[in-house]
């Protein structure tokens, strides 16, 4: 009796839509390891902010992960045109095609036109999954660049873009603290002077090597700051998974399981909808595709739409009354033990017991 109780409380599909998890967040940290400049970069548009007198609205951010270098541009309007003719100019133009661009899924960055340009240039577009932009380095660059912006235009705060070049400086020059070294000498080879260094820091033409080259000493002041920025990198990934890794869990699903992902409504006034009252999650949907360790697509139960490709972090397994039984049964008997209805209707009733699911 105690057995069956559980079963059916575990698969109260009301229960499955409201309650928030208890447990760690899912999902260990699967680091991106580049071994050169524009090997991998991400973009990502901030704002809007309040309109300048040149009527930016705007700041479109490039960053390379390998050696955290930022390409910063203040633009009118966050479109696909705008980024698109950006990659051309201040990465393609400058620093030639990255092998790799990661991006969140918002409109401008999944257009038609975007993704041809990537294409032509020959650049893989890679996506962050819904709701974790973690894997977007652009997001700890947004955040130094409101801070800096946050400084520098006090209470003027239609002024913002004038200080765009300088934030880029001070970001370009300022040691990393991932690689301990600045982009500017992960890119250059050498530090970008300023004109305090001019008056503090000794000349030292004419004391170099006469029997070496400029070219020369510069390969090798790139492959010294190359090599030490890979060790440093590879040990602080290995530090950051080590505490990341702390407060999450490991997933693993099949295909063909059955899942609830969280849902982020948002509240509207006009007709009455407060996002506090909504259900967590939404559901159930089956898994289709295991895209990485902890990415999955997933796709409708009844009719096999594709929804997206969702991390483990907003997932949760949906329970039916055969999968409380039996993990196995659940995956031979799921069509049969569903009412492939939609799993929220507010006037429906959820019944669980026997293996079905009503609304």
């Amino acid at each position: 009796m105690n057995s069956d109780v559980k079963k059916y409380v575990v698969s109260c599909c009301s229960c499955q839509a409201t309650k928030p998890s208890q447990r760690k967040t899912a999902g260990l940290m699967v680091p991106i390891q580049p071994q050169r400049p524009w090997e991998y970069a991400g973009v990502d548009y901030v704002g809007p902010l309040p309109r300048t007198q040149r009527g930016n609205a705007y700041i479109l951010v490039f960053v390379d992960y390998f050696s955290k270098w930022v390409e910063v541009s203040a633009v009118r309007e966050a479109t696909a045109q705008v980024a698109a003719n950006k990659f051309i100019t201040d990465i393609f133009a400058r620093h030639g095609s990255p092998s790799h661009l990661i991006s969140d899924r918002g409109m401008p960055f999944v257009s038609e036109l975007f993704e041809h340009v990537l294409l032509t240039l020959g650049t893989e577009h890679r996506l962050t999954t819904a709701y974790h932009p973690q894997t977007n380095a652009t997001e700890r660059v947004n955040r130094a660049l409101k801070t800096a912006i946050r400084a520098y235009v006090g209470d003027k705060h239609t002024s913002w873009d004038k200080y765009i070049p300088q934030i880029c400086f001070a970001l370009r020059t300022a040691p990393h603290e991932s690689t301990g070294l600045s982009p500017s000498m992960m890119l250059y080879g050498r530090e970008l002077d300023t004109p305090l260094d001019l008056v503090t820091q000794p000349s030292w033409e004419g004391l170099s090597d006469p029997e070496t080259s400029h070219s020369d000493n510069l390969r090798a002041s790139l492959r010294d700051a190359h090599e030490h920025a890979r060790l440093v990198l590879g040990e602080s990934h290995e530090r950051q998974k080590r505490y990341y890794d702390l407060r999450r869990r490991t997933v693993s699903y099949g295909v063909g399981d059955l899942v609830r992902v969280k849902s982020h409504p948002k509240s509207d006034a006009s007709s009455n909808f407060s996002a506090k009252l909504a259900p967590l999650y939404t559901g159930p949907y089956r898994i289709s595709k295991r895209m990485s360790d902890v990415n999955y697509s997933l796709t409708t139960v009844d009719t096999g739409e594709r929804v997206g490709v969702f991390h483990v972090a907003n997932m949760q397994p949906f329970h039916t009354w055969d999968s409380a039984l039996s993990s196995q049964r659940a995956k031979l008997n799921v069509t049969a033990a569903l009412d492939l209805s939609p799993l929220f209707n507010p006037g429906g009733i959820c019944n669980s017991h026997n293996g079905v699911v009503s609304l």
